[in-house]
């Protein structure tokens, strides 16, 4: 007997992402905290500058780490919803 439910996993993803963001902070605090220079500031493509402190290091990772899951996250979306459109499910 087959049943075509379907369970979300977007749960299951949203917690991974968020446990993967807390690291992300918890090493740029590490790597804020080693830095040798911190009175020199970090310059990203010319556009940004901030200081090499924990704090700045930590908020730095979590916005990046957010922001490549966040695309990847929306482009699988996106490809579930045209996959979801045009093909059948294999049985």
């Amino acid at each position: 007997m087959s049943t075509d439910e379907r369970i979300s996993s977007r749960p299951i993803f949203g917690a991974g992402a968020v446990i993967v963001v807390l690291l992300a902070g918890g090493i740029g605090a590490v790597v804020g905290a080693s830095g040798q220079n911190r009175a020199v500031s970090m310059d990203l493509l010319g556009v940004v500058s901030f200081q090499m402190t924990p704090v700045s290091m930590a908020v730095f990772g979590m916005a990046l780490t957010a922001g490549v899951l966040a695309l990847l996250f929306g482009l699988v979306s996106v490809a579930s919803r045209y996959d979801d459109q045009t093909g059948e499910r294999a049985q």
